[in-house]
């Protein structure tokens, strides 16, 4: 188990994906593991990585963590998870 501060959840560059920037608090994170994003007291979306990258901001020279999630074949899902609109959160990874 790994816990992850998101920042701020972006849309990819092809529209199909989501990117959850942030930096890794405990552990260790890698493709095909999960998200853990928490709707209610009682339920969970679980949302698969489908890539970790580094990403360096080009103001301030400074390094963050991008979790990527595809969606290409299920833009419901990519609506929902949008919308719930994840940022400064810390969030478990399995």
């Amino acid at each position: 188990m790994a816990k992850f501060h998101v920042k701020r959840t972006l849309f990819g560059e092809d529209q199909k994906s989501l990117v959850f920037r942030g930096s890794i608090l405990e552990g260790d994170i890698a493709k095909g593991m999960s998200i853990k994003i928490p709707v209610t007291d009682k339920a969970v979306i679980d949302v698969k990585i489908d890539d970790v990258i580094e990403l360096i901001t080009h103001d301030t020279g400074e390094k963050r963590t991008g979790l990527i999630a595809k969606f290409l074949d299920e833009p419901d899902a990519l609506e929902i998870v949008a919308d719930l609109n994840v940022a400064d959160e810390d969030l478990i990874v399995e």
